[in-house]
């Protein structure tokens, strides 16, 4: 006999369903609501019966919540969110969920179904908060101010492929090295070129954002002063 028929299980049934209030304890919807109420066991133990559980280890699910509880159709809510990114263009990719072109993306994952990149919108829908707008707003505000930057008149042309700002206390020079653009920073020269003279001032705007360029110089400034001192201990007596 299938112990899901037999009366031992529906008796069990009905009062672990009395005991959470009549009502799915995720959706909170009820029979009244057109909700299928059903019994979920947290966890299974081998060779016991449906009903051979404490009222505690189960719990009243209505018939979708329970088939997301089981991963046999998408779960609409308990996401968590990853991380997100701007990819800078769009569309650069596309929401796994709607299809929908992105330029932001975001990682969420569900413990009974997985990840999925999805965009602004479904992000938000799916864990239940305004986090992806929230980077969205920040991401858009950050390119805004990136632009000012890198078109800023505050740019003073030394001479043709050579040019320097002054920002947050550092100055800043963009010179023509090679086939490229070199960024120098105080005196600390980048060994790295860049393609264009735009590349070299956005990778300038994002270490000075980051903190990047600070934490640079004072190391090459506590590099200099361990050499000073090092050479120091070695001069010879006058």
């Amino acid at each position: 006999m299938d112990p899901y028929r037999h009366a031992e299980w529906k008796r069990f049934r009905l009062e672990v369903i009395k005991l959470d209030g009549g009502r799915c304890v995720r959706c909170g919807r009820c029979r009244a609501e057109g909700a299928v109420l059903q019994v979920h066991h947290e966890e299974y133990a081998p060779g016991r019966l449906p009903w051979e559980y404490s009222h505690d280890a189960c719990r009243t699910l209505c018939k979708g919540c329970h088939a997301e509880e089981h991963g046999l159709i998408m779960p609409r809510s308990g996401w968590i969110s990853i991380g997100g990114d701007d990819l800078g263009e769009y569309p650069a990719d596309t929401c796994e969920l709607c299809g929908t072109g992105l330029r932001h993306i975001f990682l969420i994952q569900h413990p009974n179904w997985g990840a999925m990149a999805v965009g602004t919108d479904c992000h938000d829908r799916l864990t239940g908060t305004f986090d992806a707008h929230e980077f969205h707003r920040r991401s858009e505000k950050r390119s805004q101010k990136r632009r000012r930057f890198v078109s800023s008149p505050r740019w003073e042309e030394l001479q043709p492929g050579q040019q320097t700002i002054q920002q947050s206390g550092i100055q800043l020079w963009v010179e023509c090295h090679g086939k490229g653009y070199r960024l120098r920073m105080g005196p600390a020269v980048g060994k790295l070129e860049y393609p264009t003279m735009l590349d070299a001032k956005i990778k300038a705007f994002e270490m000075i954002e980051t903190g990047e360029a600070v934490s640079y110089l004072e190391r090459r400034q506590r590099k200099e002063e361990e050499r000073s001192v090092l050479c120091g201990s070695f001069e010879r007596p006058a």
